[in-house]
């Protein structure tokens, strides 16, 4: 009690406290959206495995008869990194993904793909390998590549690329060269040119020189993508081939997206070797907004400039699957503790602009000249949201819940022949993390199958995906 009486008289004693100005409220990140199982909390994207973490498990059944079933397990190792086991038929491999070091080691029919990277401050360093067995028994084709960071925008690289078995008395078979220019969130361009030596099945050597020139840029409301591609070679039959392609995408209205593509390829003797194009119409259940225009796109530049800063070697990323290896890699960093603000933020934002389409309408055109053959296609989407609702009464708060694609496909041979196919998937998003995926395939049999004596083929398949801090 005597201590008690103690405080008080202290408290009393003490001089009163100068009165404060108002307290600003701090301003609090919304809520995360609630899914049909319930809201789940942020992933705590730094904490180490104990000592292994399930996050991500993924299996696919095959759309084809004759087709292979694919596994894939990945967990996170302490704070050491992530491993990664795949199984897909005769083809199976693990990978190592850690903060500056990564590994990978693929077999298939005894062949084996390898590859490793480091990165540090300035410098990626990485080496890629191919074996595959012959009549002059185990052979390699291995590529070192280097890139080089020379100021926050711009970023330069460039590999080789030789063969043991040293086709033509040559070591190196291509080399090559590229920059990449970033700047903010609003272009992203490449420029790359290669020359590689290849020899024929008649066994001459053609020099391929082959110049791309690709283009990313939010213009205002719209997103443009620009590629073209010039390949020249020189040999016993010398020939120009190029390739240009260009896709727009506009948000005609908060919730209405359009899309157009359209690519062709050309030779300099032979005229036009095939075109494609299409379009879409896309309404969604809450704002869209494109990859470079919104709070993604701001902070992810932001994330890789403080990146940058700490000593990492981070470009800018917009894509979920390019933001989330990033997100992983830097949460093994030792200045991850500085750098979980700016992780965070980037994923928040991702949520609150992750997309919701609930109609939308799709078709396609392509043809080629080689094969002589002909493919249209027209699909529709309709999608319920959680909470469910009517197409033009969802809210800001709406996420996936179930999607329902239908695409049919018309193909026409040179020769006139003319199959169907269709093409249903349904889509069932659990919770933010996970799918579960239904598809049915019918093909009608093209002229090829008619003369291999293959009929329709009908095909029901599954997909299930997990992905934590997805």
């Amino acid at each position: 009690m005597s201590s008690v009486v103690l405080v008080l008289t202290a408290l009393c004693a003490a001089p009163a406290a100068r009165p404060a100005g108002p307290v600003l409220a701090q301003p609090q990140p919304a809520p995360l959206p609630r899914y049909p199982i319930g809201s789940l909390p942020l992933p705590d994207f730094l904490a180490p495995g104990d000592p292994l973490t399930l996050t991500d498990v993924r299996y696919s059944g095959p759309e084809a008869d004759g087709g292979a079933h694919a596994w894939l397990a990945r967990v996170r190792w302490l704070n050491l990194g992530y491993l990664t086991a795949q199984l897909e038929g005769e083809r199976h491999g693990l990978s190592f993904l850690g903060h500056r070091l990564s590994l990978a080691a693929w077999s298939e029919n005894g062949d084996w793909t390898l590859g490793a990277s480091r990165r540090t401050r300035r410098f990626v360093v990485s080496v890629d390998g191919h074996s595959s067995k012959g009549m002059r028994g185990r052979t390699w084709v291995y590529a070192p590549t280097l890139q080089f960071r020379l100021t926050p925008d711009v970023e330069l690289y460039g590999w080789v690329e030789g063969d043991t078995a040293r086709p033509k008395g040559r070591s190196l078979t291509e080399l090559a060269a590229g920059a990449v220019w970033q700047r903010g969130a609003w272009l992203d361009a490449n420029l790359q040119y290669a020359r590689a030596y290849v020899t024929t099945a008649a066994g001459d050597e053609n020099r391929l020189d082959n110049a791309q020139a690709s283009l990313v840029a939010q213009v205002a409301r719209a997103e443009i993508t620009a590629f073209g591609a010039l390949e020249d070679t020189a040999g016993r039959f010398p020939r120009r081939e190029g390739e240009a392609a260009l896709r727009l995408r506009l948000p005609v209205l908060p919730r209405l997206l359009f899309e157009a593509n359209a690519s062709g390829r050309f030779d300099s003797q032979a005229g036009s070797l095939g075109h494609s194009y299409g379009g879409a119409l896309m309404w969604f259940g809450r704002r869209f907004t494109l990859p470079r225009a919104g709070l993604v796109a701001s902070r992810s530049v932001a994330l890789a400039r403080q990146a940058t800063e700490a000593g990492e070697y981070e470009l800018r990323v917009f894509d979920e699957a390019a933001l989330r290896e990033q997100r992983e890699r830097l949460s093994l960093s030792r200045r991850t503790p500085e750098l979980r603000g700016a992780i965070e933020s980037v994923y928040r934002a991702q949520v609150e602009e992750r997309a919701v389409p609930l109609l939308g309408v799709r078709v396609r055109h392509r043809d080629s000249v080689f094969t002589g053959e002909r493919m249209k296609s027209a699909g529709v989407l309709v999608g319920v949201p959680w909470p469910p609702a009517w197409p033009w009464s969802s809210g800001e708060a709406s996420v996936p819940f179930l999607t329902l694609e239908l695409e049919h496909a018309w193909t026409t041979t040179a020769s006139s022949f003319r199959s169907e196919s269709d093409r249903l998937s349904l889509s069932i998003a659990v919770h933010r993390e996970m799918d579960v995926v239904a598809r049915y395939v019918r093909a009608e049999p093209t002229a090829l199958d008619v003369v291999l004596g293959v009929g329709e083929r009908r095909r029901f398949a599954l997909e299930y995906v997990y992905s934590r801090g997805r």
